[in-house]
């Protein structure tokens, strides 16, 4: 039964605008799966503490041979909290992740499906053939994945979009992982399994801007990096090495040309210098230290993830009582 029901999970975020033409798009694509594959679908839509009304237009999309359920949180909890929900509401069978702004084109799921039922993959994800960003966005980019991968045993696929299916058991091993803070793009490489990858370019947002600034890009960022690597933690020490050893040698040489060749020891200008270098140096290697300690304490905690607020569920009908989507 389990390998026969997918879910298809949407996170939402203030898209009032987007919501009915997107339900449209998915609800044909979702009608399509139910033919090709025999499944049974379900369109999960999980809102983030929406304040334009996203709410009550989710509670009255239409279902159809699918079936409708929204999940509303208290207040916004993030992208991340966001899948959480879902895939702790998806009891059995696989789960697909994708964005209700129409970036992720609904339109890609049979391929999707092709691959977890046919191929035999487990994770089948998908992967900006070309990204459109600003190169100095796209060189961040690049560094990012570089030092999220740089000493781990798995890599994490460079420009992977959340844009994910997982397999039943792929999705119980996720459920296993425990964590508070998560990355979502990390754990599910972690898991490991057979894994598929499906080049696509984003397509035109169906209305409004996003919601990503840089700020959050860098915090997730900064999450995804302290999750999955300890390479700012080595490099600290490797820093200190760097600066010990030369300072060092530097000031026994001092004391030998000061005693032995009679030379004047540097004046106060190098020394106040020096002193404030490395007095920044030090606040900085403290900030780097700080961010994994702030992560545990945040995990050690064990605050809930998210907060539900409210939830609904409209159960697929029939053949004979629905005509159409939205009928």
């Amino acid at each position: 039964m389990s390998d026969t029901t997918l879910t298809l999970a949407v996170p939402v975020f203030n898209e009032s605008e987007s919501l009915e033409v997107f339900h449209q798009r998915l609800g044909k694509v979702a009608e399509q799966l139910i033919d090709q594959f025999g499944l049974t679908v379900e369109i999960l839509y999980v809102d983030d503490g929406s304040s334009d009304g996203s709410v009550e237009i989710m509670n009255r999309l239409p279902s159809a041979r699918f079936s409708v359920k929204t999940v509303c949180f208290s207040r916004n909890f993030g992208k991340e909290a966001a899948l959480v929900a879902a895939i702790e509401r998806c009891k059995k069978g696989a789960i697909v992740f994708l964005d209700s702004d129409g970036q992720h084109p609904p339109e890609m799921l049979p391929e999707f499906v092709r691959r977890w039922k046919e191929e035999g993959n487990d994770v089948v994800y998908a992967v900006h053939n070309k990204r459109q960003d600003h190169p100095i966005k796209q060189k961040l980019v690049g560094i990012f994945y570089r030092l999220i991968n740089a000493g781990s045993r798995f890599e994490i696929p460079a420009n992977a979009a959340d844009y994910k299916l997982l397999s039943p058991r792929a999705l119980e091993a996720l459920k296993a992982c425990q964590e508070r803070i998560r990355f979502f793009k990390g754990l599910s490489t972690w898991i490991g399994f057979k894994q598929s990858a499906i080049e696509y370019e984003p397509e035109e947002r169906i209305s409004g801007t996003t919601k990503w600034n840089f700020l959050k890009l860098l915090s997730l960022s900064s999450e995804g990096v302290i999750s999955f690597s300890t390479v700012p933690l080595r490099a600290t020490m490797f820093l200190g090495v760097a600066i010990a050893i030369p300072s060092s040698l530097y000031g026994f040489w001092i004391v030998l040309s000061a005693l032995i060749l009679g030379n004047d020891v540097p004046g106060y200008s190098s020394l106040f210098t020096a002193t404030v270098f490395l007095g920044g140096l030090q606040l900085i290697l403290l900030g780097v230290v700080g961010e994994y300690v702030g992560h545990m304490l945040r995990e050690i905690k064990q605050r809930p993830i998210y907060i539900i607020a409210e939830e609904s569920n409209q159960q697929a009908k029939t053949p004979e009582a629905t005509d159409a989507l939205g009928g």
